[in-house]
Parts: structure tokens; C-alpha cells; sequence
């Protein structure tokens, strides 16, 4: 059976050799909720995939205590890597919103990984590229949508058809700062999709009952 981390994107054109010598570097770590995995400006010291829970991604603004949400990272995506390829420091703040595992792939090793078998850089490159493309289409898809426009679309994906349930890994204020809403509008939002009969929230969890 594959190790979990291979389903990320990045590791989408990997050979099994390849991903066998990528789990000999790989390290695994727990983190409670609240628990910070990263500060931002911290010195990078490689990348992570998350294979359960959910991480917050901030950073701080010019606002005094402001620290917008960047980014919801789920199962299982990578992130840090833009960090780790252009040798910068972390850009932002990465905290556990529920118990979560992440496989960190130390810097060194996995840049010692690439010099040494271009064709597995190779294959990286191809990955990462397909990922952007993926994220481009759908940073224009939603462009210029509206808030709630943006909710259902994101609840369309989570909920795909009628009767299907999604626990939310995160909480309801973090979910409205990841669509770029405020929590009232996200409740009100909510509040009239229920009205309306399409959906039924029963804390975190949602389920979908009509056509969004």
C-alpha cells in the first residue's frame, strides 16, 4: 500500500522507485490544534504534505494584530515548497486547526534528491507545473464572482450531489476567511440556503439537500 503522501499533486509523476527513495527521507510530525508547525520569516527547512487534519496558513499584516488567512491547507497537499525551491524564508505563519499529521521533506535531502537523478527532477517539475496550471484556471474562475456565488462553488465541490455530507475540518471563521468573506456574510449565507431548502447545518457538518 502507498504511503498517503504520494496522492499529493506533486508527486503525481513519480515512479514507485522514485517514491521509495522519497519515503527514506521522509519525516513524520503531530500537531495538536493551535499548535504552530512554521513561523513566518522562520528560515525554511524544506516542505510538508498534510496527510490528515487541517493547517492554517496567515500572515501578518499592516494592521496591528491582523494576520490574514493566506491559504486552508486539507488532505493532502503540499505546501512550502515555492519556500524551499527559491531558498527563502517561510512567507507565512502555518498553525493546526484540528489534529493534524504532516510528512516534512527536509531541505537538503530532497535538493541532494533532484541533483542526483534528473530524472526524478524531472518528474517534480512536470508535477509542480501541471499544479499551477490547475491553480491559475482556478484563480480566474474566481475572479470577478461574488461572495456567495464563491460559497456555493466551493460547496459544490465538497458536496457533489444531493444527500452527500461534509464535516468541516476547520472552523466556520476560517472557512469564510479561505472564500474571502467575513464570518457574518458566511453565516448569513448559510442562513439562506437553509431557508431556501438546498442545505442543513448541524454544527460543522453540512448536508446537501437540493440543487445548489
Amino acid at each position: 500500500m502507498q504511503p498517503a503522501w504520494t496522492q499529493a499533486p506533486l508527486f503525481a509523476s513519480l515512479t514507485p522507485s522514485q517514491q521509495a527513495q522519497l519515503e527514506r527521507l521522509a519525516v513524520t510530525r503531530k500537531l495538536e490544534p493551535g499548535e504552530t508547525l512554521f513561523f513566518e520569516e522562520d528560515a525554511c527547512t524544506g516542505f510538508f504534505v498534510l496527510v490528515a487534519g487541517a493547517i492554517q496558513l496567515t500572515r501578518a499584516s499592516d494592521q496591528p494584530g491582523a494576520h490574514p488567512t493566506l491559504a486552508v491547507i486539507l488532505p493532502v497537499q503540499s505546501f512550502a515548497e515555492a519556500a524551499m525551491f527559491g531558498g527563502e524564508a517561510f512567507p507565512a505563519t502555518a498553525t493546526a486547526v484540528q489534529p493534524s499529521q504532516v510528512i516534512h521533506f527536509p531541505k537538503a535531502a530532497f535538493l541532494g534528491a533532484l541533483r542526483d537523478d534528473p530524472d526524478f527532477a524531472l518528474a517534480v517539475i512536470h508535477a509542480q507545473a501541471v499544479w499551477l496550471r490547475r491553480l491559475a484556471t482556478r484563480v480566474q474562475q474566481l475572479a470577478g464572482v461574488g461572495s456567495g456565488d464563491r460559497l456555493r462553488n466551493w460547496l459544490r465541490q465538497q458536496l457533489p450531489k444531493p444527500g452527500a455530507r461534509y464535516a468541516l475540518p476547520m472552523p466556520k471563521k476560517t472557512l469564510a476567511a479561505q472564500l474571502g468573506m467575513t464570518p457574518e456574510t458566511l453565516s448569513r449565507s448559510l442562513r439562506s440556503l437553509q431557508e431556501e431548502g438546498l442545505l442543513a447545518v448541524e454544527g460543522r457538518t453540512l448536508h446537501r439537500l437540493g440543487e445548489l
